[in-house]
């Protein structure tokens, strides 16, 4: 196990979540919020989908916007290959006025504040939608594992647009995992840790509705199954960092999008 990265323990007073969410937060690497986006937030998430996916078969594929990266794949219901869907969303943040308006209003934000601190500088983000009839599984890892050179008071926030199921490979986590620092990575399917460890672990499977929003340390392990379903699972993920980006960094921001 490596033991550099260490998540530090916020204090216990806040802007919005109490004294007792703080503390379950410290306790377990992650806080859910039930309902905190509305239907109509949700519904705008949706029509950016439409809009990218129409962008996409305008484009003949996946392409290029900027920074942002909209990526397209044949769908599984489609046995000849030829319909397209959207993937992913990379970037949005940085190109999508309808996804910042949504995912960094200022009642998302008090909330990350309460979490890592009054400077909130953006990091990363995704319009994600998992395919009906396999979906592929991402394997468990902490997203600190991606970008380890930088500082691990960050947090991940994942929000349910869709309906997250069982069936269609919603969130699973391992409550308190951030307090191990970063575990060994390794590329398998993707990048992950060895998962023939995790036979006793305590596994929280986080089925959520729409507008359910689930708040994690970039050092708590999750990972997601294969979506079965007939259906498409539509989220959205934007993360945040207590610190600016080190120089020539690819990923996060210099610039705060909140500071004291």
């Amino acid at each position: 196990m490596i033991t550099s990265a260490a998540f530090t323990e916020v204090p216990l007073t806040g802007k919005t979540l109490t004294p007792e969410q703080l503390a379950f937060f410290n306790d377990n690497g992650y806080v859910l919020l039930r309902g905190f986006f509305s239907e109509q937030e949700m519904q705008a998430m949706k029509e950016l989908r439409d809009r990218a996916t129409a962008r996409a078969g305008e484009a003949g594929g996946s392409f290029h916007d900027g920074p942002a990266h909209y990526d397209v794949e044949p769908l599984a219901s489609d046995p000849t290959g030829k319909t397209m869907g959207l993937r992913k969303i990379q970037e949005a943040y940085q190109v999508e006025p309808a996804f910042r308006e949504v995912m960094a209003q200022d009642k998302l934000l008090d909330i990350v504040e309460d979490l890592i601190g009054p400077n909130i500088y953006y990091h990363s983000s995704k319009l994600m939608c998992k395919p009906g009839n396999g979906g592929r599984r991402k394997p468990w890892h902490q997203d600190f594992a991606y970008w380890s050179g930088m500082q691990p008071n960050q947090v991940t926030v994942w929000t349910a647009v869709d309906k997250a199921t069982t069936e269609n490979g919603c969130m699973q986590l391992i409550p308190g995992s951030h307090k191990r620092g970063l575990i060994e990575h390794h590329q398998i399917e993707d990048l992950q840790i060895q998962e023939d460890s995790l036979a006793d672990e305590d596994i929280l499977v986080a089925e959520m509705d729409p507008g359910d929003t689930l708040i994690f340390s970039v050092l708590t392990l999750h990972a997601s199954d294969p979506n079965l379903s007939p259906h498409s699972r539509l989220s959205c993920i934007i993360d945040f960092d207590s610190a600016p980006a080190p120089e020539g960094s690819q990923m996060g921001s210099s610039v705060p999008i909140r500071s004291q």
